[in-house]
This record gives structure tokens, C-alpha cells and sequence, in this order.
């Protein structure tokens, strides 16, 4: 909102900011503990707890956490896309590159800006498109106050096979599940009418014998 009305520590007045707030003038100035109470409100009490507070965060405020970078990589349409990220460092200051042949790229990388986190951390990223063939050539290189030095870092594919094959095989091995569970409970069901009807079938060992007594 508006202002109302402020006060002026070094002729200790009072300054409305409208009409409305010339009354209100008038009765603190009228009153001289209000002036009194102000001025050592602003020249003291407030300078000594801003001061109180920032010692209290002085280490937060210091806290140099290095950065966690993770580099990704994805195919689409011919091309390689490079993803670089950095997690969790703090303070916020840090830099973000690409690297071809040992070289920082100006241009054509793609990046965001510094997100903080809820934790008081932070977070970029920056992301360059390549050719599939040059993957190696290829560096994300960061940079911040809580690393000694600046980080190289390179994007090592998971051998983690042919993803199509990985979702076949799921596939089929889910299909495979499906048919013995449905096999179970038509077994069930036949045994639970079996009972009910109060007739079981003879077993082999049975039948055996009784072929055994007819042939003696």
C-alpha cells in the first residue's frame, strides 16, 4: 500500500504522507516520548539487531557448497542432444559450458537460468546439439567458488542394451505371468466344483493297484 507517514532522523519530524496522516503528526510530535522512542528505535535498537541477525546467517550466508553435475544424452531425428546439470551448490555463483576439442563454445549452446532449490541450493542447465559420430569430442566444463578447480565432465552411455529389446522381453514376460496366474485359477475353480459334487477322480497310484488285483 500507500505510505502513511515516516519519520526524519535528523530533524526528528514526523512527515505525512497525505492529509489523513497530518493528524497522527501532530499527536506524536505533541508527544515527546513517541520523537524519543523513534530515534533510538532507528539509531540503535534497529542497527543492533540487523547486525545481531546477520551474524546469526554469516555461516549460511558463507556456505560454499560444490556443485553435483550430470550430463545426458538423447538421439532425435539424426542428432545427439547433451544435456549438462548442476544440483545442490551453493552460493549461486557457478558457470556452465560446452566444450568441443578442448575448446569453450560461445554460441550455440542452449541454457537456463540459475532455479533455486527449496533447500537453499541451486540449479542450471545448459544443452548443446552434436553429431552422434563427434560424441567424444563433446565437455561440460563448471565452474564455482566450491570447487577447487573447474569440473570436466563427459557423457558415459549406460550399456544398458537395445532399449526395444528390453520392452520385448518385458512384454512377454509379463504375457507369460498373465497365462500362469489364469491357469491357477481355472485349476482352482475346477478343484473347488470337484469337492462341492463329492467326487474325486482316482489317482494314477490307485488305478494302478486296481489293475494290479484284476490281473491276479
Amino acid at each position: 500500500g500507500r505510505d502513511f507517514i515516516s519519520f526524519d532522523l535528523e530533524s526528528g519530524r514526523f512527515l505525512p504522507a497525505d492529509s489523513a496522516a497530518e493528524i497522527t503528526r501532530r499527536r506524536w510530535e505533541g508527544e515527546f516520548n513517541e520523537v524519543e522512542r523513534w530515534t533510538n528505535y532507528l539509531k540503535h535498537v534497529c542497527p543492533e539487531w540487523l547486525q545481531k541477525y546477520v551474524r546469526y546467517g554469516q555461516k549460511e550466508l558463507e556456505r560454499k557448497e560444490p556443485p553435483d553435475v550430470h550430463v545426458s544424452g538423447k538421439e532425435e531425428h539424426g542428432m545427439l542432444i547433451l544435456s549438462c546439470r548442476a544440483y545442490g551448490f551453493s552460493p549461486s555463483t557457478i558457470t556452465v559450458n560446452w566444450m568441443k576439442g578442448g575448446e569453450i563454445l560461445g554460441q550455440g549452446p542452449e541454457g537456463g537460468g540459475i532455479v533455486p532449490n527449496s533447500d537453499g541450493t541451486f540449479h542450471p542447465w545448459a544443452r548443446i546439439e552434436a553429431l552422434p559420430e563427434e560424441r567424444e569430442q563433446y565437455r561440460c566444463r563448471g565452474e564455482h567458488p566450491g570447487m577447487l578447480e573447474p569440473g570436466i565432465f563427459a557423457w558415459e552411455p549406460t550399456s544398458g542394451g537395445n532399449p526395444t529389446m528390453v520392452v520385448a522381453v518385458s512384454v512377454i514376460a509379463a504375457i507369460l505371468i498373465l497365462i500362469v496366474l489364469i491357469g491357477f485359477g481355472i485349476w482352482r475353480l475346477q478343484s473347488r466344483r470337484k469337492d462341492r459334487n463329492g467326487y474325486n477322480p482316482p489317482s494314477e497310484r490307485d488305478m494302478g493297484m486296481n489293475v494290479s488285483a484284476a490281473g491276479t
